[in-house]
This record gives C-alpha cells, structure tokens and sequence, in this order.
C-alpha cells in the first residue's frame, strides 16, 4: 500500500507541476496574443484610413485630369475654329488687296470686284475685323461690300464710280486688316502651342501622381490582406489557447483535489493499521 501510494504521490507531484508549468505558459500565450491582436487591429485601421486617402487623392486628380482634358478639347476646338476663320479671313484680305491694288496693271473687272466682295463677305471680315478699325472706315467698308454684291455696273460701287482702278480708302482699311488678322493669326497660334504645352505638362504630371497613387493602393491592400490573414491566425491560437487552459486548469483542480483525497485516506489507513497493532500487542500482552 506504500509502494502504490509513494508512485501516486509522485505521479500527482509530476502532473502538478507540469501542469502548473502549462497554465502559466498559455497565459503568458494569452497576454501576447491579445497585445498583438489589439496592435494588428490598431494597425489594420491606420492601413485602411491610408488606403481610402489614397483613392480619394487618385480619384481628385483622375477628375482634375478629366477636367483638364476635357476643358483642352475644348479650348482647341475653339481655336481651330478661329484659325479657320482667320486663315480665310488672310486669303480674302489678299485676294482682294492683288485685284484692288495699285501693283494690278490692268483695272480690275466688275466681275472679279463683285467676287472679291462676296469672298470678303464668306471670310466674315466685317465681325473679325470690328474691333481694329474705326467705325467711319468700318462703314465705308459695309457700304462697299453691300452695293459691290448687289451693283450691275461699277457705277454703283463706292470708289468705282470713275471706273477708277481702286478705292484708296477700301484698300487701306483692307491692309490694315489683313495686318490685324495676321497678328491675330499668330498670337492665337502662339497661345494654343503654350496651352498645350502647359496641358501636356499637367497631363503628365496627374499621370505620374495617378500611377503613384494605384500603386500605393495596391501596396496598402497587400500589407491589409496579409496583416488581415496574421489577425484571424492569431485569434483561432487565442482560442485555442484559451480552450486548453480551461482544460488544463480544469485538470489541475481535479488532480489537486483527487490527490489531496487520496493522501488523506492513506494517511487514514496507516493510522487505522497502527490502532489494530497496538490493540493486538495489547492483547497478546493480557
């Protein structure tokens, strides 16, 4: 009974301890695991708060660029239809500054003034040419246009009346405008290659920002992912963790209290045997 007795002692002193050894372990497990499931979600926060500025910051410059681009078509659609009218307005101007000039030989014919008239009239000179020319040379102008295309002799053509080869007036202001026109000609030509080149630049510029931005992004979904698949890991050790402590401890307490139980009753025995000894010496001794 000893012997049986000593190996149990034993075999609960051994349990006791490594099992003691094991709850303190998990709840050091338990304590890390917590502080790393509280970082891992403080972090992951930080992460997706990045991540949304980020995309608002790709989304503002992705509408700055739209915006760009499309206020770009804009302007040079704009242009090219001022080109257009300005080119023609040149060729018109000097169409008729070569019939009407004093460098023509031959007088200029009734038709070829009349279709220099209309020429004038298309090109649109009298709305282009407003604001460079002054009103009493402007209505000289109109007067000219107007009864050139309606005349039927050069008698009813300012200026030609005297079938005189030009009208001085008709002609300076038509120089004056051609001048005008050029002029505007270049500088809007001018101002479009800065446009653009200034388009150009900030297209670029979004660009660039644009790709940082996607690839940021997708830097910061990548450490999410990844910090998120580390979250769900730690949380099922912790559970796990958990659930072992309460066995072990359940273990532990049931170890405790079976092997104080049996001490007791051993210890019970041996007093009991030492009564029946004393009691048979006492007998023998009667």
């Amino acid at each position: 009974d000893k012997a049986v007795h000593e190996q149990l002692a034993c075999w609960c002193k051994t349990n006791d301890r490594e099992k003691t050894a094991a709850i303190e372990a998990g709840d050091q497990k338990v304590t890390a695991l917590e502080a790393f499931l509280g970082e891992a979600k403080a972090k992951m926060d930080e992460l997706k708060t990045k991540r949304d500025e980020t995309l608002d910051e790709v989304n503002r410059d992705e509408a700055a660029l739209q915006q760009a681009s499309t206020l770009r078509m804009k302007d040079n659609k704009v242009f090219h239809a001022e080109e257009m009218n300005l080119v023609e307005a040149v060729k018109a101007c000097d169409q008729a500054l070569t019939v009407l000039g004093k460098h023509n030989v031959a007088p200029p014919g009734f038709a070829q003034v009349r279709a220099v008239a209309e020429h004038l009239q298309r090109a649109q000179v009298m709305e282009l040419g407003h604001h460079s020319v002054s009103a009493s040379d402007m209505l000289a102008l109109r007067t000219f246009l107007m009864k050139a295309q309606g005349a039927t002799s050069f008698l009813a053509i300012p200026g030609y009346q005297s079938h005189a080869p030009q009208s001085g007036q008709i002609f300076g202001v038509l120089g004056q405008m051609k001048e005008d026109f050029e002029k505007d000609l270049s500088e809007a030509q001018a101002k479009e290659k800065k446009d653009f080149e200034e388009y150009a630049m900030l297209k670029a510029a979004k660009e660039e920002e644009i790709a940082a931005g996607r690839k940021l992004q997708a830097e910061l979904d990548q450490q999410i992912a990844e910090l998120m698949e580390k979250h769900a890991q730690a949380f099922q050790e912790l559970e796990d963790t958990e659930a072992q402590l309460e066995l072990d401890s359940t273990f532990l307490a049931t170890l405790k209290t079976k092997c104080a139980e049996s001490g007791a009753e051993f210890d019970q025995r041996v007093k009991d045997r030492l009564t029946e000894i004393v009691a048979v010496e006492d007998t023998i001794k009667i």
